[in-house]
């Protein structure tokens, strides 16, 4: 950014977290961010090309806060978090007031907002953080708080980290009085945190997990907890099959494994929340077909904690909308912001509507309406255009010869080895298989972990491979990465990993020593030489 970086309030904040966490000093996530809060030209609405994930809140005179992230092009190291404002209930917004960018340069993503209002009328503005190297399980989250959401340029606190781990949906205040954050670190047990503040935010600590059992089932979480009618706790999390639910009964120490609720969904965030009426509001993806996709965005309302459901209001039928958060007013009005083609149309959008709409499954309150536009990035994507055609694979002559081995003994974070064989899947959050093993790689054996990252440990030393895209292929290689760390090309040719052009790969390798730490981005492949253990 082009922004100075003024880091003199966030010392402190920086400080402590890296006292806290000094096995993990080295990690650019626990580094507090400056706030930009005079943003320059470099992340104006006519640059930025990525935006969505949104969030939003309410102040208690009706003002209104949006976030959400953006920048690079993708779900990528070069995002940050936005914030805007309006003063007339979503008629016209703000430029941004507040950019969040760790560091500007590629090494540390903001991502995943969330805004909050406490019960102490504080507005608290979330976000999580993750490092170049590290997996998704690295991220950490970060928060800062204002007095004076009233206020169209309120004073921020310093950022603090607030735990390991990510949130990006609103908090539940029970009816003791505790706050209960879903937490999330993906793909593992018990990757559904459950971390409690019992003093108003003062501290926070994990008191509880949720898992859901099958591997395959896993994805990236984004938990809600809601307190039930009885006093028990229902937490809903997104799977690879739609929506799972777990419960407790002791005040989210201990929880069921989660399990299919029966509530259809595609693979992506859903809002589920408790207003003022005591029903739960829900809203989810309602498209046509098994396959529904990220369209057809509709609200509900259940009157028995979320056993059945009635109503549904369309907010919008559009293919591409995605990512609700919301919150209610006190008169009882709902609004709904959400975000529409991330790389195209690059929009946020928000609904406004009542209890009573979404019963009848149309607009008819005076204050109700949908595609009210927050804001519109319009920078020219080049992962929104088609490809630019690539030659024919490179025989990588100039690389060296294959180690024969022996392979290194690894164990792998959040993910397991499995055979590199055609069929086989490659990622726990992706659906791609393996398409093409060429002969040297027979019997190898891969790191299967998420497309965003891998982290494994070297448990005896020997040769460990990689794969990965050129940067002429695909804008996510890790070649120059790669190379940094000691990793020299293989004399094998390309090969398709997956299907598609972009995802032809080359060969890396590099002898690691017992007890080493390897971590790569997106995307690579982690492979063992063949005959591997």
């Amino acid at each position: 950014m082009n922004a100075p970086r003024i880091r003199i309030a966030a010392v402190a904040a920086a400080l402590f977290a890296i006292a806290s966490h000094a096995a993990d000093s080295n990690d650019v996530a626990l580094v507090a961010p400056p706030l930009n809060f005079q943003p320059g030209p470099a992340v104006a609405d006519s640059v930025r090309m990525f935006q969505g994930i949104p969030g939003l809140e309410q102040a208690k005179d009706g003002r209104l806060w949006a976030t959400w992230y953006g920048g690079g092009v993708t779900e990528d190291l070069h995002n940050y978090i936005m914030l805007v404002t309006s003063g007339d209930d979503g008629a016209t917004w703000s430029s941004l007031k507040l950019v969040i960018d760790p560091d500007g340069d590629g090494v540390c993503r903001a991502f995943d907002p969330c805004l909050w209002h406490d019960p102490q009328g504080r507005l608290w503005l979330f976000w999580a953080q993750r490092g170049v190297h590290g997996p998704h399980t690295t991220a950490h989250t970060w928060a800062i708080v204002t007095d004076d959401a009233s206020f169209e340029s309120p004073k921020w606190s310093a950022p603090r980290l607030v735990h390991q781990g990510i949130m990006m949906n609103k908090p539940t205040v029970t009816s003791s009085g505790t706050w209960l954050l879903p937490m999330a670190t993906w793909f593992e047990e018990g990757s559904c945190l459950v971390v409690a503040s019992e003093d108003r935010g003062g501290s926070f600590r994990t008191i509880g997990r949720v898992t859901v059992p099958r591997r395959e089932d896993r994805n990236c979480d984004e938990p809600m907890i809601v307190e039930r009618k009885d006093g028990s706790l229902g937490l809903f999390v997104r799977t690879r099959y739609g929506i799972g639910g777990a419960a407790s009964k002791d005040g989210g120490a201990t929880w069921t494994p989660a399990a299919e609720t029966g509530i259809p969904h595609t693979v992506s965030r859903f809002f589920i929340r408790r207003l003022a009426s005591g029903r739960l509001l829900l809203v989810r993806h309602n498209g046509p077909g098994p396959k529904m996709g990220r369209s057809h965005l509709t609200a509900f309302l259940s009157d028995d904690d979320g056993a059945t459901w009635k109503g549904g209001l369309l907010l919008d039928e559009r293919s591409g909308v995605s990512y609700p958060d919301g919150v209610q007013a006190a008169d009882g009005t709902i609004r709904i912001v959400y975000d529409y083609n991330r790389t195209t149309d690059k929009q946020i959008f928000m609904a406004r509507f009542t209890e009573e709409d979404v019963l009848k499954g149309g607009l008819g309150s005076p204050a109700a309406k949908l595609r009210i536009q927050v804001n519109q990035a319009t920078g020219v994507n080049p992962k929104a255009k088609t490809p630019p055609a690539v030659g024919p694979r490179d025989a990588n002559a100039d690389g060296v010869a294959m180690a024969a081995g022996p392979a290194a003994g690894l164990e792998v974070r959040a993910g397991e080895l499995d055979a590199f064989a055609p069929g086989a899947r490659l990622f726990t959050d992706r659906e791609y298989v393996v398409a093409e093993v060429p002969p040297a790689l027979r019997g190898a054996k891969f790191a299967r972990g998420a497309i965003v990252g891998t982290s494994v440990l070297c448990s005896r030393p020997g040769v460990v491979l990689v794969a990965t895209p050129t940067a002429a292929r695909n804008r996510d290689s890790l070649v120059d990465d790669l190379q940094k760390r000691g990793f020299r090309k293989v004399a094998l040719p390309e090969f398709a990993v997956f299907r598609g052009e972009a995802n032809v790969c080359t060969l890396f390798q590099k002898d690691l020593a017992k007890g080493e730490k390897l971590e790569i981005g997106k995307w690579g492949v982690i492979l063992l030489p063949g005959k591997a253990e």
